[in-house]
């Protein structure tokens, strides 16, 4: 073999692989191809430096467009994450940040004005507190007269008497059946055609009614009661909870209903607001739900039950927590619309026939509710 070929026997070796990369002293000879075989290239050295760029755009080229998209995608997630991070962060530290018009004096009205001043760069929280205190007009609110409250509704007080039985811990009184009761005292309650729990409560009173109607001078009484206590408070705060825990209390008879909003909706013939209104549920249909309890004493009263001194401890509650809100029924009601205000609250009425009523207020932080 001559020094020619054994210099060129390596090339001429590699030319029976197809489509084969050219090498630096024949470049110029052959065209560079466009399409590129790699099922027998194992090595680096048969790769050329000059075609690599081809390479990259040809492995480029292969690369789904599914998966750019999804590329795409997840970098906008990320960008929009990362957005809402930083705008959380600032909105928390709005009020800790330091202002771009600094702040100079406020003149705050009230009975004495009062010049204070706040810090340039940062707002002290407490002083501010104190500049909405100073703001609102703290002045008390009148109680009204017991007589104007029994005005608005004569009938309502005329069925719960000013004293209560002294012997018992709730408030009870004995009522005189009427004769248009009959057989039946829970056919036109309106709470039990509303409440199948309630209709069946209904049921299970009706049957033994008449076992617990006391004799007194020749006229026939029923034991009636109202709430020892009340729940109230604001939503999401535990009325619910503070309901079903107090139910496993043996002293305590809880009616079926824990919410009838009786004093703030439908004593006035609300059931919700936005239905307009619909009807009343009058004083008797409120009373019926705490028959169950005022069942119970009686048997205690009359001596058939063995724990005398425990039934007469019996109490009774409801946990409508609207009964600390919600006034807002009177501005439904003709003769109240030009007023800014309702002139009597629910709790002026609770006053007015439970002066010792029981309230529990649950409560809870804003942020955390």
């Amino acid at each position: 073999m001559s020094l020619k070929d054994s210099q060129h026997g390596s090339n001429t070796h590699r030319d029976h692989r197809p489509h084969n990369l050219p090498l630096t002293d024949n470049f110029g000879k052959r065209s560079v191809k466009t399409f590129l075989d790699f099922r027998n290239t194992n090595t680096l050295e048969s790769l050329d430096i000059k075609g690599f760029p081809v390479l990259c755009l040809v492995n480029l080229t292969c690369v789904s467009k599914v998966k750019v998209v999804s590329l795409l995608v997840g970098l906008t997630l990320m960008f929009l994450i990362t957005a809402s991070y930083i705008l959380m962060w600032e909105r928390k530290g709005l009020l800790l940040s330091a202002f771009p018009h600094p702040f100079t004096h406020v003149v705050v009205t009230t009975s004495t004005t009062a010049d204070i001043s706040l810090d340039k760069s940062l707002i002290d929280m407490k002083v501010l507190g104190e500049i909405i205190n100073c703001n609102e007009q703290n002045t008390s609110r009148k109680v009204p007269d017991k007589k104007d409250v029994i005005n608005t509704d004569p009938h309502f007080f005329s069925v719960i008497p000013d004293h209560f039985l002294p012997h018992i811990k709730s408030p009870c009184w004995y009522q005189e059946l009427s004769s248009d009761i009959g057989t039946d005292p829970y056919k036109n309650n309106h709470f039990s055609l509303r409440s199948k729990s309630f209709k069946n409560v209904c049921d299970h009173m009706r049957a033994r009614f008449h076992q617990h109607v006391c004799n007194i001078d020749g006229k026939l009484f029923r034991l009636r009661c109202l709430p020892y206590f009340y729940i109230i408070g604001q939503p999401k705060c535990g009325t619910t909870d503070l309901f079903h825990r107090l139910l496993m209390l043996p002293e305590v008879k809880f009616n079926t209903i824990k919410e009838p909003h009786w004093w703030t909706r439908k004593r006035f013939g609300y059931i919700r607001f936005k239905k307009g209104f619909q009807e009343r549920f009058p004083i008797e249909d409120y009373l019926d739900l705490f028959d169950m309890a005022a069942i119970n004493i009686q048997e205690g009263i009359s001596g058939n039950s063995s724990t005398e001194q425990h039934v007469l401890q019996i109490i009774t509650g409801e946990a409508s927590a609207s009964t600390m809100w919600d006034n807002q029924a009177w501005s439904y009601l003709n003769g109240y619309e030009e007023q800014i205000g309702p002139p009597f609250l629910a709790q002026d009425f609770i006053h007015a026939v439970q002066p010792g009523a029981k309230i529990i207020i649950m409560l809870r932080d804003p942020v955390e509710r």
